[in-house]
């Protein structure tokens, strides 16, 4: 009896770590605030009506304090963070959207992702699979299986992981942001990786497909975002974020066509514009792997399209 009260102990423990935890990990998004600098600081004053950009983590490489100047370059004058979340999609954002009304950005520039729109990992671990797969292939449904389980890919697909989230929330609980403009994850430079690097991925890469369907939970998440936004006067554009062509290689045409009919209709139902950069620097060397444009202070052109993107909207 004694030992099943121990294990009945440690069991509701590990749960409650494992609560806790996950609840750290998210904090940031549930309690950010572009005016605070740490508990040791006093808050920043805003006197500039705040753009936001969103999205997964190929969005974070924008750099938005360039952003910001090239606007004012324009005599446009806007503070403008970057608010791009590892492993984000709009199901995860839509939890925490009335948080980010409640800040009052004069605009939200949503980067949706391909991949948002991916078919379930269901689909992967389904009767698809054959039982030689699985056995041929061990490594890559291990990795798919776990990847279900913990909603999300583990491959490379994102910069930072589990504990990096935890750390981020406690570090701006004491500090505040380690980068002001761009707040959710680390924006240390990083190398170019070189094609060989680069062709070294391609292996690794897969694409489930684009799921079409009407009950796509992203898609429905994605519209509810921009209803709720529009509701509360707040301006919002989309736009694609990009890949490298060898993330193309790993899907067709048709997947393509699908995702940019879907953005399309769900841009124009709601009256907004929607601008398409997934596949405009496939070819340029200025990737860090084949999912996210490298933080490096010589590539620009990822950061000038979305101050051209965020121009043309505030003109509008």
């Amino acid at each position: 009896m004694m030992n099943k009260k121990i294990v009945i102990s440690l069991f509701c423990s590990a749960i409650i770590v494992l609560v806790s935890l996950y609840a750290i990990m998210d904090l940031y998004l549930y309690i950010y605030d572009p005016s605070w600098r740490g508990i040791t600081n006093e808050k920043h004053t805003i006197n500039k009506p705040m753009i936001f950009i969103v999205g997964a983590s190929n969005v974070y490489s924008i750099n938005s304090t360039q952003v910001e100047k090239n606007l004012e370059s324009s005599g446009i004058e806007y503070e403008i963070y970057n608010l791009a979340d590892m492993s984000d999609r709009p199901s995860h954002r839509l939890q925490s959207i009335n948080h980010l009304i409640s800040l009052k950005p004069t605009m939200v520039l949503y980067g949706v992702s391909i991949t948002d729109f991916e078919n379930p990992y269901e689909n992967v671990l389904g009767n698809s699979i054959s039982l030689e797969s699985k056995i041929l292939q061990p490594k890559k449904f291990f990795v798919d299986t776990l990847s279900y389980f913990g909603a999300s890919d583990l491959d490379f697909k994102f910069p930072t992981s589990p504990k990096d989230r935890m750390i981020l929330s406690l570090r701006y609980l004491l500090k505040g942001p380690e980068f002001i403009h761009n707040p959710f994850i680390n924006y240390n430079q990083v190398p170019i990786t070189n094609k060989k690097g680069i062709e070294s991925y391609r292996e690794g890469i897969s694409f489930r497909g684009i799921d079409s369907s009407d009950v796509n939970k992203e898609k429905l998440a994605l519209d509810e975002i921009i209803k709720r936004l529009q509701k509360n006067n707040i301006k919002v554009a989309l736009f694609t974020p990009p890949y490298h062509r060898i993330f193309f290689d790993s899907m067709t045409e048709f997947d393509d066509e699908i995702f940019t009919k879907s953005l399309r209709d769900i841009a124009e139902q709601n009256h907004i514009e929607v601008y398409f950069l997934h596949k405009k620097y496939k070819d340029m060397n200025i990737w860090r792997d084949p999912y996210h444009v490298a933080v490096n202070s010589t590539v620009t052109v990822y950061t000038d399209d979305i101050s051209e993107i965020l121009s043309q909207e505030i003109a509008n």
